[in-house]
């Protein structure tokens, strides 16, 4: 994934993480309008109620003619006037349907509805109903303030002893208190998501540099594994074909020759064939141990390194070596310590520019230690890898798969003195059985 890649992702889920947060702020928003509107009505109407409710309970709204609308309408006023209350009705309830028995609004009376018996039982149970404003011809006179009207019901019993409702219209401006917690709610919302977006941006970025190195590493390291591989088998083919045939086919001429001259002469050529023999097979080991690095036991070890300091392009630089006669390495783990840090050796010597190059190998405890430091040039550790560091993405991609760790102190561009230079440290565990016979062949 590249930068570009992850900005942009980054961003898209920013302004989506926004726009979902917004609506669910809005909807809560809106939740809580909604209840604290049903709060408010619910507390106007007991209060209109608990003021009201015994003069409503002295008339009779059975009988039209005998209620004294003037009466009913002083009691009513301070809320209305007040706009506490937006309207008034009072229901008369018999078996089969409902009437509008009085009104502030007078033309709705002796409007009837068919019986509610579900509403009947809860406002028999002294509950009060809140509903809000259907758009029906009922409430034609209401229905231009359905959004911020509330309608309670409360019942009660008339002078005649029949059941009755009084039916309150409560302003409570939903709408205008969401508008206003979402005008100020939201763009803090907005800014917060916004702010964190930007504060994840630096890790994030630094995250998708570092997986683009990383993937970078892993094709450079596949390439030149393969390029090494190809290398060597050059290598291979180059020795074969410049030491070894020209050297058993020249033998096979003196063998034939010493079968055809008389003594001692024929002893002669046997001895010049005997010895060109000798010659290639040391050299064809020579070829089967770097192909095939042997385990090395313990009697080994130390032997085995100061052959490979000893098998190094001189190039003018000293490589000495730091080890205990008897290091109690591991086989396995002397032979990977032998690849890789050959490897680093042979990088050192071939492109520090170093006058000294110093291999340290120690044992403690359960870990191995190696350290191969240099008074060359430097590099950046940090940069991508250049020609001369190929070896060094394999050596860290095999150091891992061992469970160690591989650091690098240095800085490009130093000059040669004590203080200066490259400084490589490894550690590795003491035992690797697990370490897979692929993993060892990248340095092969």
């Amino acid at each position: 994934m590249t930068v570009r890649t992850t900005v942009a992702r980054l961003a898209a889920l920013a302004l989506l993480a926004a726009a979902l947060l917004s609506g669910l702020v809005a909807l809560g928003i809106r939740w809580v309008g909604e209840a604290d509107g049903e709060r408010t009505a619910y507390r106007v109407s007991a209060q209109v109620a608990a003021s009201v409710l015994d003069q409503l309970a002295r008339h009779d709204f059975t009988e039209r003619t005998a209620l004294d609308r003037q009466a009913l309408l002083a009691d009513l006023a301070p809320f209305l006037q007040s706009g506490m209350v937006y309207r008034v009705k009072v229901w008369s309830v018999t078996e089969h349907h409902a009437r509008i028995a009085f009104s502030d609004e007078r033309r709705v009376e002796s409007a009837a509805r068919s019986f509610d018996p579900h509403l009947a039982r809860r406002l028999d149970a002294g509950e009060g109903v809140i509903e809000s404003v259907p758009d029906d011809s009922e409430h034609r006179f209401e229905i231009t303030r359905a959004s911020d009207l509330r309608e309670v019901f409360i019942g009660f019993h008339d002078a005649s002893g029949n059941p009755a409702r009084l039916e309150v219209y409560v302003p409570v401006e939903v709408d205008i208190a969401v508008r206003h917690a979402t005008t100020v709610l939201l763009p803090l919302v907005v800014v917060g998501v916004l702010a964190l977006a930007l504060a994840l941006f630096p890790p994030a970025v630094r995250a998708a540099r570092q997986a683009d190195r990383d993937r970078r590493e892993r094709n450079d390291a596949l390439h030149y594994g393969l390029a090494a591989a190809e290398l060597a088998r050059h290598d291979v083919a180059h020795k074969l074909h410049d030491h070894v045939i020209p050297d058993l086919a020249s033998t096979g001429l003196l063998l034939d020759t010493a079968a055809n001259v008389p003594p001692p002469q024929s002893e002669e050529l046997v001895s010049v064939a005997r010895a060109r023999i000798e010659a290639d097979v040391h050299r064809l080991r020579g070829l089967l141990s770097e192909l095939t690095p042997p385990m090395l036991g313990p009697a080994a070890v130390r032997a085995a390194f100061v052959g490979l300091l000893a098998g190094l392009p001189s190039n003018g630089c000293q490589v000495t070596l730091e080890m205990a006669d008897d290091p109690q390495l591991d086989p396995e783990v002397a032979s990977l310590l032998h690849r890789v840090t050959g490897e680093l050796l042979r990088n050192a010597v071939t492109h520090s520019g170093a006058s000294h190059v110093h291999l340290t190998i120690r044992r403690d405890g359960d870990r191995v230690h190696a350290a191969i430091a240099d008074n060359g040039c430097g590099f950046d550790p940090g940069s991508a890898s250049r020609p001369g560091h190929v070896g060094l993405l394999l050596v860290r991609r095999t150091i891992a798969d061992a469970g160690g760790a591989l650091e690098i102190h240095s800085a490009a561009g130093q000059r040669r003195h004590e203080a200066a230079g490259t400084r490589i440290e490894l550690v590795v565990p003491n035992a690797i059985s697990h370490l897979r016979s692929a993993t060892s062949a990248r340095l092969r």
